[in-house]
């Protein structure tokens, strides 16, 4: 069985407002049936015995001097989402509550790089403490074993395969089954967990239906509970906690290049390279800054990763915000890819991967889905023989030579032109072109191009590359020929740059 730590945070709808100015308890309300009615409490407001779902006129009526909220759900489980990201610096696979009100993380193999489970559930209290936040922690082989206790207000560690004996203690409501299943239960004498363990399961379950049965087997570790954390998992982590933070970006760099070379012993083993890494940047007061980056061959290289980095880093200026300082790191690799045998001796192929550092650079400051690079396509027609298509990760096209004395810059659709020439089938002597006579210098062509097999319709075009007096270079064709039932027309495809 995995390893789970659930993280209860009773008071989180109001703690996580921070810390008022005043000493008065502090609840929240929404609007429901029959009026306001209490939605949350803090300490103060529960230990004067306030509780959910009592109307807010009665509390009222008992105390005094009350500071009231507004309940906002969905900014709560906002938050929650941000302290769960925060909260992967101790396991990388972490889930918020779907109640709102804590924490779900597997730690299966995480708790030795804290000195163990008692010494992580005691860490996640701390650094939860030291942003204001009442947590409490257990851990246990199952994640309803786990929640049970963390939220009836166990902070214990319990072996796998002892879930039911501590499971046996606690109130049935403590199983995650709706209320009033709950209370039918309590209304027949089955208060607690350790009442139903032995009871005939077909009419328990024909009584209270099958999700009664499902978390009483899922606690006990007798059917598996479905987990969805935040981020997947990756296959390639490096980490690392610090004893003291740290807030400039040259710091941040150097503690990168760090972590690259633990993550590049697992993919040099492995055969691989990095092609997308993440780095992700846990600040003391709980925000988290991601930076993602992208490179178009896998590799091992630190140092054009780490230029890679302060690109994105530059790139957020102003956005940069270290607070009071980093106080723990994780760089994740979301893809990694085969690294092929290099020759040390005699580099052969230089060209190609100083151009896809160049993209990679280029990608980390404009986005890597921004950078594209011109491929051929299946076809001869010109304006539909050239697609664009991302650079990074893209093999190298091939261009012929023909190809290559194509224009760079063509337009959006041929532009008609009224050309004079001294034969009827021969080049342009000069033609006028968005109201501009050009004088034709020199001239090189045709390349006749006809239309595809399988259309009927569709003339013949002939292409010539034209100079002018002053150097200018045009792609100019003649659609048809003289002589047939349509007199031929004239039209500028392309300018050479």
């Amino acid at each position: 069985m995995r390893r789970i730590a659930c993280v209860f945070l009773p008071y989180w709808a109001i703690e996580r407002r921070g810390t008022p100015p005043d000493k008065a308890p502090r609840i929240c309300v929404a609007s429901q049936s029959g009026g306001f009615r209490v939605s949350a409490v803090d300490a103060r407001a529960e230990a004067l015995g306030v509780g959910v779902g009592e109307l807010l006129a009665d509390v009222r009526a008992r105390i005094g001097t009350l500071c009231i909220l507004q309940a906002e759900p969905e900014a709560d489980r906002a938050a929650l989402t941000r302290l769960a990201h925060w909260c992967t610096r101790f396991s990388p696979l972490v889930a918020p509550w779907h109640e709102g009100c804590g924490l779900t993380l597997d730690i299966e193999g995480c708790a030795e790089l804290f000195g163990g489970e008692a010494a992580l559930a005691r860490l996640i209290g701390e650094k939860l403490s030291g942003l204001g936040l009442t947590a409490r922690v257990a851990v246990a082989g199952t994640i309803g074993a786990a929640h049970a206790l963390a939220c009836c207000g166990k902070s214990a560690i319990i072996p796998n395969g002892e879930e039911e004996a501590a499971l046996a203690s606690l109130p049935v409501a403590a199983l995650r089954i709706p209320a009033e299943t709950a209370s039918a239960l309590r209304r027949l004498g089955l208060s607690k967990i350790g009442d139903l363990i032995h009871l005939p399961r077909a009419p328990l379950g024909k009584r209270f239906g099958k999700l009664l049965l499902e978390r009483l087997d899922g606690a006990r570790g007798r059917m598996p509970e479905s987990f969805s954390p935040l981020h997947p998992p990756v296959e390639y982590r490096a980490q690392t906690a610090l004893a003291e933070p740290i807030s400039s970006q040259d710091h941040v760099l150097v503690l990168l290049e760090r972590l690259f070379g633990e993550l590049c012993v697992p993919l040099a083993r492995d055969g691989k390279g990095a092609q997308s890494l993440r780095l992700t940047l846990f600040r003391v007061d709980g925000a988290v800054t991601e930076l993602t980056v992208g490179v178009g061959r896998p590799t091992r290289d630190g140092a054009h990763v780490v230029k890679l980095f302060r690109l994105r880093l530059d790139a957020l200026a102003e956005g940069y915000d270290a607070g009071f300082g980093f106080d723990a790191a994780r760089l994740d690799t979301l893809s990694a890819g085969r690294v092929g045998e290099e020759q040390k001796a005699f580099e052969s192929d230089t060209r190609a991967r100083d151009f896809s550092l160049l993209i990679d650079r280029l990608g980390s400051r404009l986005g890597v889905e921004n950078i594209l690079r011109l491929h051929r396509a299946d076809t001869h027609i010109p304006e539909r023989a050239v697609v664009a298509r991302p650079a990074a990760g893209a093999p190298q096209p091939d261009w012929t030579a023909a190809e290559a004395l194509r224009p760079l810059l063509m337009l959006p659709a041929p532009e008609p032109a009224d050309v004079i020439a001294l034969l009827p089938e021969g080049a342009p002597q000069s033609f006028r072109w968005r109201g501009v006579r050009y004088s034709v210098a020199s001239a090189e062509g045709p390349e006749r191009i006809r239309p595809e097999w399988w259309k009927k319709h569709g003339a013949i075009r002939d292409y010539y590359i034209l100079s002018d007096e002053e150097g200018r270079g045009f792609w100019i064709y003649r659609r048809g020929r003289y002589g047939g039932d349509r007199e031929p027309g004239w039209f500028v495809h392309g300018i050479f740059a």
